[in-house]
């Protein structure tokens, strides 16, 4: 198999008709209450008479690898590490995801596909001795709590002719096909699809298409090991397995999954990565990948947090009927996200100054192409009117684009903003976030 050298590949437009447009532009995500109050009539309907036939659906990390190990007859078997990972995540949706009959049968749906791939990557692993030693370009990783401007940020730095990213469609399913790759770029299009007729909020919330540059989660859920299961489930009991590993293994995963990727597609100065859990291993990939550099991103913490209940509330929704404001309102403060914010700083200090960048997502919203050249001048990498020009038509697109409104509010998932900005004030005094 040869190794393809074009980066990026030629974007897929697709035009929607113009009702959807103008639906698109209208939406309004209002604040969450409960999860009943954001199912549409017929998702109510499907889980009123799935939910006769208990316990029909009931997650089972077995039966997801025989379906796997069916698929891919001649894959092999998983690694142990996988497998021990899968088996907490079915147990936690089990115990703790109060998941719905639709929920049963979407958890179905993408264990098997994850477990799969991990089959496939694996095999293709094997198959391609030369991966070990691939050289990865300088990674810069993308730091900051979710909802903080992670995903603006790490689509604006993209632009850099400079910068080699993963297309969502890549990072989905990072197994290299001589044919190329547009049986994969279809393949996570009806994902999509798929999700946005269960809830349109959650693509006005975070958008995603299968060309544009995202995150890297998919790689850790080859391995099922990432924190980000949480969000679209609530697995308190898998989250407290998956703090207690060791995260070099997650981490291993995913290395080798850039490499292999890189192998089939070099391109770039630097590996722009971002995964808003990242922020919360930077000793692991400093462990990882030694020459890492890294710019993070800070909002003020009570704007994050409401918006963090928002994201979870409705990713949660359309796979458990027993989501309430409140509860996450009580949740989240305590979660791992907030109690791993400031450790996550402080690990940074330990480096030079030239491989941290710290952003204020105000600078961001207020002068976005200012505010990367100064984290490039700080990071000590040049930054060419070639980045300039792509970044600045990259605004000037996105501004012209009306963007749908997503209410949340501290109140309206009841935490007190006031021991949450007490809890914070020494961050928030480092980078002034208090307006």
């Amino acid at each position: 198999m040869g190794r393809q050298s074009t980066y990026p590949p030629a974007p897929l437009a697709i035009d929607l008709p113009a009702p959807i447009r103008a639906s698109v532009r209208e939406l309004v995500v209002p604040q969450f209450t409960h999860a009943f109050r954001s199912h549409p009539r017929w998702v109510r309907a499907v889980n009123r008479l799935g939910g006769r036939w208990e316990p029909f659906g009931r997650p089972q990390a077995d039966r997801y690898w025989e379906i796997a190990q069916r698929r891919q007859p001649d894959a092999g078997d998983p690694t142990s590490d996988t497998q021990a990972a899968l088996r907490a995540l079915v147990d936690s949706l089990n115990e703790d995801a109060s998941l719905n009959f639709i929920g049963k049968i979407a958890a179905r749906i993408d264990c098997t596909r994850m477990a799969t791939t991990h089959l496939r990557v694996e095999k293709a692993l094997r198959e391609t001795p030369d991966v070990d030693g691939v050289e990865l370009p300088t990674p810069v990783f993308v730091l900051g709590l979710f909802r903080s401007g992670t995903t603006f940020l790490h689509r604006l730095l993209a632009q850099d002719p400079n910068s080699r990213t993963l297309p969502h469609w890549e990072s989905f399913d990072p197994v290299h096909t001589p044919e190329g790759p547009e049986g994969r770029q279809r393949k996570l299009g009806f994902t999509l699809g798929l999700a946005d007729i269960l809830s349109p909020n959650i693509k006005a919330i975070h958008p995603m298409d299968a060309h544009q540059t995202d995150e890297c989660r998919a790689l850790f859920t080859n391995a099922f090991r990432t924190l980000q299961f949480n969000v679209q489930y609530r697995v308190s009991g898998y989250i407290d397995w998956l703090l207690q590993q060791d995260s070099r293994i997650a981490y291993r995963h995913y290395r080798r999954q850039l490499q292999l990727i890189h192998h089939y597609r070099p391109s770039g100065k630097r590996f722009v990565l971002k995964d808003p859990t990242h922020t919360f291993f930077v000793d692991t990939i400093i462990d990882s990948f030694p020459n890492a550099h890294f710019v993070f991103i800070h909002r003020d913490p009570i704007d994050t947090l409401s918006s963090i209940c928002s994201l979870h509330a409705y990713a949660r929704s359309v796979f458990s009927s027993d989501v309430d404001a409140k509860a996450l309102g009580q949740e989240l403060p305590e979660s791992y996200m907030m109690s791993m914010l400031e450790p996550a700083v402080a690990a940074l200090d330990r480096l030079p100054a030239n491989r941290v960048a710290h952003v204020r997502s105000p600078d961001l919203s207020r002068d976005p192409v200012g505010t990367v050249a100064t984290a490039y001048r700080e990071l000590g990498m040049e930054f060419t009117e070639g980045a300039s020009n792509a970044m600045q038509g990259f605004i000037r697109a996105k501004r012209d684009k009306a963007s749908p409104r997503h209410i949340h509010s501290a109140e309206g998932f009841g935490f007190d903003s006031g021991a949450i900005r007490e809890r914070f004030a020494n961050y928030c005094d480092r980078f002034d976030l208090i307006a």
